[in-house]
């Protein structure tokens, strides 16, 4: 008889500490249900508030960069 093995969780982001540290308590709550919840059909940098925040992460870096241009 096999004995099941569930599949491994999916790859988190290159910069997934980073975002993990800027979320509220609310948000950590809800990332740990989903991952309970959801397994390995979790994919953290396909959700709504990875996304939202990686854009908002490469806008500040564009204008920084813009910024030293300018300097």
């Amino acid at each position: 008889m096999q004995v099941y093995t569930p599949p491994k969780p999916a790859p988190l982001p290159s910069d997934f500490d980073e975002f993990y540290n800027e979320l509220s308590k609310e948000e950590k709550e809800l990332h740990q249900l989903a991952i309970e919840k959801l397994g390995s059909s979790y994919f953290i940098q396909w959700t709504h508030m990875y996304r939202t925040w990686s854009k908002k992460k490469a806008e500040k870096h564009k204008m920084n960069k813009e910024e030293e241009k300018k300097e």
